[in-house]
């Protein structure tokens, strides 16, 4: 890395007063002290660059502390080239100031920085610390750098650092982002003392690894939890799709007297929406505002999500409004709450709005704007917005991009340009299914023929195509083909997996799986169901008596 020259703004009213000859009345000492109180005091980072530029004035920027101090406020003000210009001022580093440029480089997200920096610390005969690995440990887990995490851990060993609570805790962390979870316990195992941050470490390596069984177990076992560790339970059954069991989760949370904080907020709304359960959705928002949890953009845009997914765009909308300032989450999430609901050109109104203020349209902004245009019938203005997307917005299409134009076009029964794009690309099987969907409302057998044949060559097991193939032979009624599909699928043990719904009573989520008979009113249900059904026919048979008649 090269040393550069620094170069200094100079104002009419600078931050450091001038004196004259100010090292005959002060001794270093004094001078170090004063320039690491402005630095105490400093808010901007032009204020900082006069204070430094008094330091260098006075040659104290060879000093550990100052330039230890100088290097967080760079860091703490993204600017890590103008930290690593102060570190190489200093001719003889200390451990604490190498430990900040790595603590500073983790911070700004330059990880394979910090750990450049760490090899340089090594090379130069600085002595690392229990302070320094808890950072490189960190950065490691973020890239999944295994190797160089196992590298460090042989480091650790040999440094006699390893009965560290935060250094081995950092391991825990990394061998769970890893997947090496074998590892992770055993390493978990043989901790003297274990706090809880030990506990949710171990705890979030399971979830992430998918063992959510296992993590139950730990959880249960835990003698202290605090809200990471409920938080992270919450998150693990989102993630594995069980959101009813998140949000019980989630109520005997509050039984234990653990208050939530943004990011169990955000999770729990998570799961609201994968349920539609508007009631829990609005007690959470009351709890938000009573409690007077700060609505930034993440809770605010979870909100929105949350709102639009169990049909209140109204309330969606009215959150997005209070919002300020608004991040492009926050329009994302209005803009595809819009279009799930058929509300296209609200929609384009509430892009045209980010576009104006140019807060940074990005790839989700695109797929929200082509699918409201695909919902609504949009057509040409869904097309003139997908052309435009490079060159006017500087974001490439993705799969999605391709997979929302063709279902704009296959909705619009424009199946010829739609076939040009999926031949163009490496079609994906969801692309395939999405046109194939558009063949059976409009009736078009052969392309979903030809559409079902590429799909089961991509995945000849999946069961939706097959199913898919069927309904497309009902709908032309060759009903034998249909049929022999359907027997081809129990043949081979290829079963569709059965369609779920939820309804809201009372501020209870009620499940409903097809051809499931687990919920303790389905007797009543099943026979409400029969007497609805033949109310059906006796009406379709009195309709059908009267047209004979006319």
């Amino acid at each position: 890395m090269m040393h550069s020259s620094l170069t200094f703004v100079q104002t009419k009213t600078p931050l450091v007063p001038r004196k004259n000859n100010p090292n005959n009345n002060r001794t270093r000492e004094q001078l170090e002290n004063q320039a690491f109180s402005w630095l105490q005091s400093c808010t901007t980072f032009k204020q900082m660059t006069q204070i430094h530029a008094h330091i260098i004035r006075n040659s104290i920027h060879q000093n550990n502390f100052v330039a230890t101090k100088l290097v967080s406020f760079c860091f703490t003000s993204n600017n890590p080239s103008y930290a690593t210009r102060v570190f190489y001022q200093v001719p003889d580093p200390n451990t604490f100031l190498w430990n900040n440029m790595i603590k500073g480089f983790v911070h700004v997200g330059s990880y394979q920085d910090a750990l450049i920096f760490y090899f340089k610390m090594l090379n130069h005969g600085s002595k690392p610390n229990n302070f320094t690995y808890p950072f490189l440990l960190k950065a490691c887990s973020k890239v999944l750098a295994f190797e160089e995490g196992k590298i460090l851990h042989g480091h650790i060993l040999k440094l006699g650092l390893n009965s560290d609570v935060y250094v081995q805790t950092s391991l825990l962390d990394l061998y769970g982002a890893c997947g090496t979870i074998m590892a992770a316990r055993l390493l978990f195992d043989r901790m003297s003392e274990r706090d809880v941050v030990a506990w949710n470490a171990m705890l979030v390596g399971y979830t992430r690894s998918g063992l959510v069984e296992i993590a139950e177990q730990l959880f249960e076992q835990m003698p202290v939890r605090n809200v990471s560790s409920w938080t992270t339970m919450i998150a693990a059954y989102v993630q594995i799709e069980n959101s009813r069991k998140a949000l019980e989760v989630f109520q005997e949370m509050q039984n234990d007297g653990v208050k939530p904080d943004k990011l169990t907020i955000i999770t729990v709304l998570s799961a609201i929406s994968d349920l539609g359960s508007l009631e829990m959705g609005k007690w959470v928002h009351d709890y938000v505002k009573s409690n007077e949890v700060e609505i930034d953009t993440f809770v605010g845009t979870s909100l929105i999500d949350m709102y639009s997914k169990c049909g209140s765009i109204t309330e969606a909308k009215n959150v997005f409004d209070r919002i300020n300032p608004k991040a492009i989450s926050c329009y994302n999430a209005m803009i595809s709450g819009y279009a799930v609901h058929g509300l296209g050109e609200e929609a384009i109104k509430v892009f045209r709005e980010a576009e104006r203020l140019r807060i940074g349209i990005d790839d989700v902004t695109l797929i929200g704007v082509l699918s409201a245009c695909s919902h609504s019938g949009l057509v040409d203005l869904g097309c003139m917005y997908f052309e435009s997307m490079s060159e006017k917005y500087g974001i490439e299409p993705k799969m999605e991009h391709y997979g929302c134009l063709v279902d704009l076009l296959g909705r619009a029964g424009r199946f010829d340009e739609a076939m040009e794009i999926v031949e163009s690309i490496e079609a994906d099987i969801v692309l395939l299914g999405t046109l194939a969907f558009a063949c059976r409302i409009h009736g078009n057998v052969e392309l979903g023929e030809e559409l079902a044949r590429r799909m089961y060559e991509l995945d000849p097991a999946n069961s939706g195509l097959l199913v898919l193939k069927s309904n497309l032979f009902a709908v032309e009624g060759r009903w034998e083909e249909a049929a022999e599909v359907r027997r081809s699928m129990k043949d081979r043990g290829i079963w569709k997996k059965p369609g779920c719904s939820w309804i809201e009573v009372n501020n209870v989520v009620h499940e409903f799986v097809a051809g499931d008979d687990s919920h303790p009113c389905s007797k009543e249900i099943y026979k409400k169901l029969a007497e609805l059904s033949e109310k059906m026919k006796r009406l379709i048979a009195s309709k059908n008596e009267r047209l004979k008649l006319c």
